[in-house]
């Protein structure tokens, strides 16, 4: 284990049936994450990237690995509980892209998705 930081991202595409998709997760390098993504949702079965789409980071933070998930994990639940629909991989559907996301650390962030 090194003492490398991990970040917790949000992200965020359409997808082909118009739907906007965020996405939560963890990564030592959300930048070439991103690139992954990109390469993996567009053939994904549920839920690919609209044609000339791109996801887009839109917000990170740089934590402990454990703490990653922790707050990963947390914020799924209440994602969840206000009801976006979960989506494998940690996604999230959305019928409209929501002009804010909220995040638990230790406060709460509010993401402006713009």
């Amino acid at each position: 284990m090194t003492n490398e930081k991990e970040f917790l991202y949000v992200m965020g595409y359409y997808a082909k049936s118009g739907e906007f998709i965020g996405k939560i997760g963890t990564s030592n390098d959300p930048f070439r994450r991103a690139k992954e993504h990109n390469r993996t949702y567009r053939k994904t079965p549920n839920y690919p990237m609209a044609d000339g789409e791109e996801i887009k980071i839109f917000w990170m933070l740089p934590l402990s690995w454990l703490n990653t998930l922790r707050y990963e994990k947390l914020n799924k639940e209440l994602w969840q509980a206000k009801g976006y629909k979960f989506l494998k991989n940690d996604r999230f559907i959305f019928s409209e892209k929501p002009s804010e996301l909220t995040i638990r650390i230790k406060k709460e962030y509010v993401i402006t998705l713009e």
